[in-house]
């Protein structure tokens, strides 16, 4: 996929504000790190190479970061302006991350990483892009490497599908967003997000050869998935 800049414009103009409402624009933002969170720590396992698509504002990388103490991140997104949020709140653990600059649909991982992770930004890739990233970490992983997203998904149901919009929308309005900041949102939504549906994603993981794949946690239109090499 070429590098979007117009999505790299409009990432790097909502930052500011998307980053000090994540909570209340995303249906369970904080519960889908806590599936994410709490899958990771179950396994047992120490993970020590680990790649992040779409590092936001940092949250999800400094709860990793924090569980993992010898974990080190490449946290690749495309905004200039998250990449600065993120960089602030991930300053306690500097010498353990590096931010790189860089369009993650396109980027060469040039490492083997024992993990990569993903929270609301897959979406933002049409689907013959997803598939080939996935099929790009499939390769990038070690053995017995992991795959964990979060994500907005589609339904396969149009009648569900546009019931679930409405929930959102709700949601928003329920948090105190403006009519203009409702309309800002959904706006982005229309013009920058490319959701597959669920079974889509489950399929396009296995085709890209992951042994193992399951969704963990389904909230309307968001999931979490994962993905065992």
């Amino acid at each position: 996929m070429a590098t979007l800049r117009p999505m790299e414009q409009a990432f790097d103009e909502a930052s500011t504000p998307y980053d000090q409402i994540y909570a209340r624009v995303i249906l369970r933002y904080r519960e889908i790190h806590e599936v994410m969170l709490y899958f990771l720590t179950s396994l047992g396992r120490d993970f020590i190479d680990i790649v992040e698509l779409g590092v936001g504002n940092g949250e999800l990388t400094a709860e990793v970061l924090r569980r993992f103490p010898e974990a080190g991140v490449e946290a690749i997104d495309l905004s200039t302006k998250m990449l600065e949020a993120a960089g602030q709140k991930l300053l306690p653990y500097r010498d353990r991350v590096n931010l790189i600059h860089s369009d993650f649909g396109t980027y060469e991982f040039m490492r083997e990483y024992d993990l990569a992770i993903s929270s609301m930004a897959m979406h933002h890739l049409p689907d013959k892009d997803k598939l080939k990233l996935m099929k790009s970490i499939h390769r990038s992983l070690k053995e017995e490497g992991v795959f964990l997203f979060g994500d907005l998904i589609q339904s396969p149901s149009s009648y569900l599908d546009k019931k679930f919009f409405r929930i959102w929308k709700n949601y928003l309005r329920f948090n105190g967003l403006s009519k203009d900041e409702i309309e800002t949102r959904v706006k982005g939504h229309l013009n920058n997000d490319l959701p597959a549906t669920l079974p889509e994603v489950l399929h396009w993981m296995k085709e890209a050869g992951f042994r193992d794949v399951d969704c963990l946690w389904k909230y309307f239109n968001h999931a979490v998935v994962v993905g065992i090499k």
